[in-house]
């Protein structure tokens, strides 16, 4: 799981504070609850530098019927816009870094019964890996007038 999802979690489960899922989810999972699936990605070049990553999470949110999901994803979704839809990044002990994340996207979604998502969307960007090339420590130029 990336450094990312980790802190959507956290920011979520803050939000939310109820069993929280990674896996596939068993049977007779609890409710209310958040499943978090792997995050999808898609690349796209950027700078001459650098890559960019898209990344796209659905996060399912099940609750003991539709309006009660839709209204805690709407909840959720809404308190991350008042905070400009920037959340703070934490380590894996949980403890903030000192940077944030800006989702681009946030949108809800009323599911089957008692399942609401919480659509997020998100870019990172990545320095290519590049070859060490030695550093230049004396130029002799020789020049003269044709």
């Amino acid at each position: 799981m990336n450094v990312e999802v980790g802190s959507i979690m956290k920011y979520f489960y803050d939000l939310f504070p109820n069993q929280v899922y990674t896996d596939e989810l068993p049977q007779g999972f609890e409710t209310p609850s958040l499943y978090f699936p792997p995050v999808q990605a898609t690349d796209a070049g950027d700078t001459n530098m650098t890559f960019l990553k898209a990344y796209t999470l659905n996060v399912k949110l099940f609750h003991d019927n539709s309006r009660a999901a839709n209204a805690e994803a709407e909840r959720i979704a809404d308190t991350l816009r008042r905070e400009r839809s920037v959340l703070p990044i934490v380590s894996e002990d949980g403890q903030p870094t000192g940077d944030y994340l800006r989702i681009n996207r946030i949108e809800t979604r009323v599911g089957e019964s008692g399942v609401a998502f919480i659509i997020l969307s998100w870019n990172s960007r990545y320095h290519y890996e590049q070859e060490k090339a030695p550093s230049l420590e004396f130029v002799e130029m020789n020049s003269g007038v044709k």
